[in-house]
């Protein structure tokens, strides 16, 4: 794994250096304890030897119950009323019923507050014993010591190759596992699996193959005169999660936003006929094939896949947890959905995007094996299941990931599509190489720019981008 550079923690302590510290649930705030993780480690295992605990519905190789009273403040980015909060706060409390001696005492925070709350928790001496961590701030995470240095052994090597491979050089820093990662988000494409099969139509392999089946799904069902739903819907918006979702669009045409060259330099794709061939397969799609709803470029995410929902749209790209959101907006969608890897252009290997968030133990907690093992038990094939099924999001142990497409087919594709993912290079300046991206769509679909000249701008933009990043 390349070396992720500390200028992008850096950078993401600008952005979000204006918002508030997160609220906590019950915590009260102590000074740094005197015992290390190391420390405790060492003391821990002379006092409670292995043992498997197969009747308590997971893996476990840790004696918990022979612990002695233990504490641990769980910071959790999704312990709001919303996305899976209750559900999260429910396995809390299952832990604590198998094991009395365990207290789990939940901390909320927000994912936009969390990483300046760790920098000032970390200063404090205050961090929490697990807390909420992503590939964004992990490098930042190891240079300020603020995890254990053992945390794959705490987790065991059972657990470590029951993981998606993927999943581990995301979270892989330096040779460094610094955090469990325990949500896959792996892109692919989710569809109308019915319409499909109503038309006969094959799952596309290519971007051509995908525009064909795009136009057979587009249609005027009232018989008005008017297409009632399109083939496909895109999100276009200038936000950053519909031009990142353009960025695994370009990996699709070989086309790598940015090069890390190992020597502390970095180079733009923006210039390949690559990147020129995906953004006009995109904007072709998206504006003027006639297959994609029109405003484009207003469409926001959440609008894209609820007009699946709506019987709008037939195909569109994201992370498994848009099916969540089609199911909300129409219940009856269960059943007819379905997901496939993401289309490719001609002579490109399947491929996609992977990105995760997970948790970690902090440097500071005394009990570190314990909290390794709720971690563990957090993630067992049936809360994985359970949790899927409170948020459509997908998990990063190989087993819970099968049985989920066991359960249901609608994630066989994410599924299939975490085989060819891969990881972007850690670049401070992503942000400003997806809004260049942006801008190029917006320029030729709203101010009718050549395709040629937006994407001259876009690369020169790249360039610089790049070269300020650059060493």
């Amino acid at each position: 794994m390349k070396k992720r550079s500390l200028a992008m923690a850096m950078a993401l302590v600008t952005a979000v250096s204006g918002l508030t510290a997160c609220g906590s649930s019950g915590k009260t705030e102590t000074a740094a304890p005197e015992t290390t993780a190391a420390e405790a480690g060492k003391d821990a295992s002379s006092e409670a030897a292995p043992a498997e605990v197969d009747d308590k519905g997971y893996h476990s190789t840790y004696d918990v119950s022979s612990a002695g009273d233990v504490k641990l403040d769980v910071m959790i980015t999704s312990l709001g009323d919303s996305d899976g909060g209750p559900f999260l706060r429910g396995i809390m409390d299952k832990y604590m019923e198998l094991y009395p001696n365990v207290t789990l005492n939940p901390v909320e925070c927000s994912m936009n507050d969390l990483y300046t709350t760790l920098i000032t928790q970390t200063t404090a001496g205050t961090l929490p014993d697990i807390f909420t961590m992503s590939e964004a701030y992990s490098a930042n995470c190891l240079e300020m010591g603020m995890g254990v240095d053992n945390l794959d052994e705490l987790l065991g090597k059972d657990y470590m190759d029951g993981l998606l491979d993927a999943a581990v050089e995301n979270s892989t820093v330096d040779g460094h596992f610094v955090y469990m990662p325990w949500q896959n988000n792996t892109t692919a494409m989710v569809y109308r699996k019915d319409l499909f099969e109503e038309k006969g139509l094959e799952v596309p392999k290519t971007w051509d193959e995908y525009l064909e089946a795009a136009k057979a799904l587009t249609e005027d069902t009232d018989g008005d005169g008017k297409v009632d739903r399109y083939g496909s819907v895109f999100a276009g918006t200038r936000n950053d999660s519909a031009e990142s979702r353009f960025q695994t669009f370009a990996l699709t045409f070989g086309c790598d936003f940015v090069k890390d060259n190992g020597d502390g330099t970095f180079t733009s794709g923006f210039d390949t006929d690559a990147y020129k061939n995906a953004m006009s397969t995109f904007i072709d799609i998206a504006a003027n094939e006639g297959v994609s709803p029109s405003g484009f470029v207003e469409t926001g995410y959440s609008e894209a896949y609820t007009m699946i929902g709506a019987d709008q749209a037939c195909m569109f790209f994201s992370g498994s947890n848009v099916l969540g959101g089609i199911y909300n907006a129409n219940p009856d969608m269960r059943g007819k959905m379905g997901s496939f890897p993401m289309p490719t252009a001609e002579g490109v290997d399947p491929v996609t995007s992977f990105s995760s968030v997970g948790m970690t133990i902090s440097n500071t907690c005394k009990n570190p094996e314990v909290a390794a093992d709720f971690l563990k038990y957090m993630t067992s094939v049936d809360n994985s299941v359970e949790w899927n099924k409170a948020t459509c999001r997908l998990p990063v142990v190989k087993e819970a990931l099968d049985a989920i497409v066991a359960n249901d087919e609608a994630y066989a594709g994410f599924a299939e599509a975490s085989e060819s993912a891969v990881i972007y290079p850690a670049f401070a300046g992503m942000a400003e190489l997806r809004d260049a991206s942006g801008e190029c769509w917006q320029k030729v679909v709203s101010e009718g720019a050549s395709v040629d000249d937006a994407v001259a701008d876009a690369a020169a933009k790249a360039a610089e981008t790049c070269k300020s990043y650059s060493k």
